[in-house]
């Protein structure tokens, strides 16, 4: 997180991506890791949430500024306070609320974090920067990122997430790769997986809830 943010400072922008990226695989193995060597304890996991505020609030916070809204106005800029604020209390509150049921309460900051950080990336490969609508898609998105990080909307934990229940969305998101991919470019593609998922799966989250919720009575009886 903190070299994803000399990145941005520097203006490399796709390096502070695929850090971030890297981020995120590392943060899928600090878990497992700890379990296997029976190691977990509260530091640990008070230390992964200050991690995570680094790796996923910061360092995306920093390259919208430095790529999108370093010159703009004052209010412009209150956005990026916005998705601050959302992405560590969000981060505070997984601390208090842990997932239930397989889905985590709100938008994770590592899915807003790289949902946000391609679509920039996506704007810069494609020559996009300079146009007006850029700038207000991404400072609409920064926005409804943080909405959502905040809210109580269920996301799936994705190493909880069964394919076979989860096979349209995976259809539709393979779709929506290949049909980007095709007309502009890979970052453009990765972005609409991101994308497709944040907008579909809190759907799937509540239609699977919906039909445990109908199937538990029948299984008590039965017991």
């Amino acid at each position: 997180g903190f070299f994803s943010i000399l990145m941005s400072v520097q203006e490399r922008y796709e390096y502070a991506v695929w850090l971030v990226f890297l981020a995120l695989i590392l943060d899928s193995l600090d878990g497992h890791v700890a379990r296997i060597f029976g190691n977990e304890t509260e530091f640990g996991r008070e230390l992964d949430s200050l991690a995570d505020a680094v790796s996923f609030v910061v360092a995306p916070c920093m390259l919208v500024y430095k790529a999108f809204l370093q010159n703009s106005p004052m209010a412009f800029l209150l956005v990026i306070v916005f998705y601050l604020c959302a992405g560590v209390f969000r981060l505070a509150r997984f601390n208090v609320n842990p997932t239930h049921g397989g889905c985590f309460e709100g938008l994770p900051t590592p899915a807003a974090a790289l949902t946000l950080m391609m679509t920039i990336l996506a704007f810069h490969k494609s020559l996009w920067t300079d146009r007006a609508f850029s700038m207000i898609s991404v400072v609409f998105l920064m926005t409804a990122l943080g909405f959502l990080m905040v809210s109580d909307i269920p996301y799936p934990k994705v190493s909880a997430i069964k394919f076979r229940s989860w096979r349209t969305l995976f259809v539709v998101q393979v779709v929506a790769f290949f049909v980007v991919f095709f007309y502009l470019n890979i970052e453009s593609a990765i972005a609409s997986i991101f994308l497709t998922f944040i907008v579909l799966s809190p759907f799937y989250c509540v239609s699977f809830h919906k039909a445990s919720d109908e199937s538990a009575p029948e299984e008590g009886g039965g017991a």
